[in-house]
């Protein structure tokens, strides 16, 4: 039987597209341009892809990003270059196939972020069967993505073939933006480079919080640890007597073992405030920790915003502030602490980095991160993961955390 249905929401052809990424054993792609691997998705989808990877890709105007073609190369894909010369290569097709089983995207979506989830597109999904005399068209689609993919109509890149590309392609940057031009490669361009993060799945965010912690050499245990220390010691409903105890104002200041997810204590001030504060001070911030700590999802953004009001009155900013709300609910509230965090994320909301020191600017971001796929995903079954799951939005410094 074949099914045949259209897509004219990104978050439809994605999902459709992630599905099939898990039931099929082999995929051709024929596209004209591809985007940054550097976006994250939709790369990662192809990344966990178990199967075979076919891939005939157009350069026409200089657009395809260099590092897709050595991404392709990475994941062991058969990436051939269109020859530019015979003509322009303009489809954007996607094969999945598995058996006599098939599922062809075809529309309007180039291999991009954009193309996946900002752009308004149109792409139509047949799925279905093939066999012996049926489907004609399925089978002529076969076999012009084999001609394209043939040496009579594409090549396989080179390395020196490679450094030319990319140094035309530079060039080609480097004349847009002096002049202003708007092309598709620099719209994309500026799409920054956290925007995956509103549209990933479980499976995508666990990735990135590995390779984050990788990158810089870090261990999972030690926000495990922080987060342990902060569960035991400063239990909810926290209590007054919680701000005698220096152990506990150390948790509290991401002093020393206790710096993952921020030192905020690196401020005098706020040190201050922790061993020095009145009594009505430590009144304030102990109700409305206890009062936000107790919030059930979905969030009431009104009460959340009269909370946060009342502890940034006291005369510090979100920055401080997010990393008290994490370590009581690392499931919930995430930390603003590290300027890595602000700076890719600033991008990804079109707002000052400034904004995430403030109640609307941090709100603003809990609800991008609160409507994620990833976010409300369930509890995956391997116990490691699911560690970092009940902790999940704690985990986010993992992934922008830049050693300085």
């Amino acid at each position: 039987m074949r099914k045949s249905r259209i897509f004219s929401t990104p978050e439809s052809f994605g999902k459709e597209f992630l599905r099939c990424c898990g039931e099929y054993a082999s995929l051709h792609v024929a596209v004209a341009w591809c985007g940054d691997p550097g976006k994250t998705l939709p790369y990662k989808h192809l990344e966990t892809f178990k199967g075979s990877v076919v891939a005939t890709v157009g350069t026409a105007f200089n657009h395809t990003h260099p590092d897709a073609i050595e991404w392709f190369e990475h994941i062991r894909a058969y990436i051939r270059i269109f020859d530019s010369r015979l003509e322009l290569f303009h489809p954007k097709v996607y094969m999945f196939t598995s058996g006599n089983r098939y599922a062809i995207f075809a529309g309007s979506s180039n291999l991009t972020y954009g193309g996946f989830y900002t752009n308004v597109e149109i792409n139509a999904l047949i799925e279905g069967t093939s066999g012996k005399g049926k489907q004609n068209d399925v089978r002529n689609l076969k076999q012009c993505l084999s001609q394209w993919h043939s040496d009579t109509h594409s090549f396989v890149p080179t390395q020196e073939w490679l450094n030319r590309y990319r140094r035309a392609y530079e060039a080609n940057a480097r004349k847009e933006r002096k002049n202003a031009i708007r092309t598709p490669p620099r719209a994309e361009e500026d799409i920054s480079t956290a925007s995956w993060l509103r549209n990933a799945d479980w499976s995508i965010y666990y990735t990135k919080v590995v390779e984050g912690l990788e990158q810089h050499e870090r261990s999972g245990q030690g926000y495990h640890d922080v987060l342990d220390a902060a569960e035991r010691e400063l239990p909810v409903p926290w209590r007054i007597a919680n701000f005698d105890d220096i152990e506990k104002r150390r948790i509290i200041g991401g002093i020393k073992a206790y710096g993952w997810l921020g030192h905020v204590a690196a401020s005098g001030q706020f040190r201050h405030l922790l061993a020095g504060g009145s009594t009505e001070q430590h009144r304030i911030i102990v109700r409305a920790v206890n009062r936000m700590a107790g919030f059930t999802l979905p969030i009431d953004w009104n009460r959340l915003e009269a909370s946060l009001r009342d502890l940034i009155n006291l005369g510090f900013t979100m920055k401080v502030w997010g990393r008290l709300l994490c370590i009581v609910r690392p499931d919930v509230y995430c930390t603003v602490a590290s300027p890595s965090v602000r700076t890719n994320l600033s991008k990804t909301l079109t707002v000052a980095q400034k904004d995430f020191e403030r109640p609307e600017g941090y709100i603003l971001l809990l609800k991008l991160i609160h409507a994620s796929p990833w976010f409300n995903s369930i509890e995956p079954k391997d116990t490691i993961e699911a560690d970092v799951w009940a902790r999940r939005v704690a985990f986010m410094d993992a992934i922008f955390y830049k050693r300085t």
